[in-house]
């Protein structure tokens, strides 16, 4: 009896300190949570697949990219894409929570991105005279300015926050500025006058503030110049603006190629830079005098030696935003007549949309973060489930030309990789590029150095999350996605078949 009461009191202590240990270990848990948790990391949207136009019709019509797309093609994933967002909005208007891993600036900013980030395609819609209803009496156009004046009233409960400096409402002002402008007619124009200067005070803090160098000096430039042609007196903040027009002259190294810090050059000179500037050209078309032209057709130039029937050399940050590589060709249309022809551009585009959407780009009426289908390893931390609507660029640059010059109907010319064998050097990024036209294959040599083809699979590798990491997003709830960014800049070569690109196995 006596050891049969000692037996129990050994295994009360043993019980005792495991539930007091499981207690610290919650409790410590816990509060680590609350300093290192980002907001909403817990809330998660569920992926719905619209139903008016579904993603069967898209790849089925993309997958005649080959033999060139029309015009009905790019306003059906249009339509496609605005359903998608119509599933996501918030009920206030001013948020669209996709589905898909946040970043690390929590559930509020990335449901900001997923309001920004569609604006300017659902603004040249409307320009084109298409205004959806997303549900009976709510057209699309009624939709987007209930968010406008939601997400830009300090108070309210769906308030975007204030613009601070490096902040993400910095970066998204600039979208809503541009579609406000795009679609004046549709968003801006109904607004009262206590509305409209609601939506100035809120953008002044853009306006106010000094950006990252690099193509964050657009930000500002963009929303400055579209609420200039609104009829915005802005002109307290013209010096200022000129002081980050004349920053960014300064990281410009010629042939239409900017340094853009921290890492230098990449395509964020075409989907960020060029497609910025493109779109100060439409709003003002004596921006940058004659330096844009020269730049923008200098650099379209170059870019079309990187696009073909497989895509393009994966390189850099920002992977998902690849279907946008195109919008500079399409801008130097408009803003470099002459540089490239036409028909080269609409061969870029189509190939492009038409080579991602087949191998998985688009899921759920979203774009999806990798390079093609979902991917961690190439989702970088600040990315969230929206972020990647930056892709949209260069249709929204196809669609708003197509509008005034009927461009989507033209003819289709073949790209330099598609007639013959070249190896191009770049002087300014000191790129060398290689196509080969019976594999399609195009080659990128970032250190003007052309290596062994047959050499070993380029090093560092490509870094795949792993249990410690899902671990630790767990633990902290916060992204702890693989860190790849020497994989992306410091090998010796990219290409259209090496393993980055190997990823783009064909979606279901």
């Amino acid at each position: 009896m006596n050891q049969t009461r000692s037996w129990l009191r050994s295994w009360r202590l043993v019980l005792l300190m495991v539930i007091l240990f499981a207690s610290g270990a919650l409790a410590a848990t816990l509060a680590i949570r609350t300093r290192t948790a980002v907001p909403g990391w817990s809330d998660r949207t569920p992926p719905r697949e619209p139903q008016h136009i579904p993603l069967s019709v898209i790849k089925s019509r993309f997958s005649n990219a080959q033999t060139g797309l029309q015009r009905e093609d790019y306003l059906m994933l249009a339509r496609h894409l605005l359903e998608g967002w119509s599933l996501y909005r918030t009920p206030d208007g001013a948020r669209a929570h996709y589905p898909g891993l946040p970043s690390v600036a929590g559930r509020p900013a990335d449901g900001l991105e997923g309001y920004a980030r569609i604006l300017p395609l659902a603004a040249v819609m409307l320009a084109r005279g298409e205004d959806p209803e997303l549900q009976p009496g709510l057209p699309l156009s009624q939709a987007l300015r209930e968010g406008l004046i939601r997400g830009t009233r300090a108070q309210d409960t769906a308030s975007w926050g204030d613009i601070r400096p490096h902040s993400p409402q910095y970066v998204e002002a600039a979208d809503i500025a541009l579609g406000l402008w795009i679609a004046r007619e549709a968003l801006w124009e109904p607004l009262s006058l206590e509305h409209r200067a609601q939506v100035v005070q809120w953008f002044s803090g853009a306006m106010k503030h000094a950006p990252y160098d690099g193509n964050w000096t657009l930000f500002p430039l963009l929303v400055h110049r579209s609420l200039q042609a609104l009829g915005v007196d802005v002109s307290r903040f013209d010096a200022r603006m000129q002081t980050h027009w004349e920053r960014l002259l300064h990281l410009y190294q010629g042939r239409g190629w900017f340094y853009d810090p921290p890492h230098g050059f990449d395509y964020y000179n075409a989907w960020g830079i060029h497609n910025g500037l493109y779109w100060l050209r439409r709003i003002d078309p004596d921006f940058g005098g004659d330096f844009v032209p020269q730049a923008q057709g200098d650099f379209a130039g170059f870019l079309r030696h990187l696009i073909g029937p497989r895509g393009h050399p994966p390189i850099g940050r920002s992977t998902c935003y690849r279907m946008a590589l195109p919008a500079p060709l399409l801008g130097s249309l408009h803003v470099a007549p002459g540089a490239i022809s036409a028909g080269q551009a609409l061969r870029a585009l189509d190939l492009t949309w038409g080579w991602f959407v087949e191998h998985g780009a688009l899921s759920a009426g979203a774009i999806t973060a990798g390079l093609c289908g979902a991917d961690a390893a190439l989702q970088p931390h600040y990315s969230g489930p929206a972020s990647c609507l930056w892709s949209t660029r260069s249709l929204v640059i196809a669609l708003d030309l197509d509008h005034r010059t009927d461009l989507l109907d033209g003819v289709r010319e073949p790209l330099p990789v598609e007639t013959q064998s070249f190896l191009l050097r770049h002087p300014v990024t000191g790129w060398v590029v290689r196509g080969e036209p019976a594999s399609g294959r195009i080659a990128l040599y970032p250190h003007d150095l052309v290596p062994d083809e047959d050499a070993p699979a380029p090093k560092p590798a490509l870094r795949e999350p792993t249990p410690l990491s899902r671990l630790q997003e767990w633990l902290l709830q916060r992204p702890k996605r693989p860190d790849n960014l020497p994989a992306l800049y410091r090998r010796t070569r990219y290409s259209t078949d090496d393993d980055i690109a190997r990823r783009c196995e064909p979606g279901p």
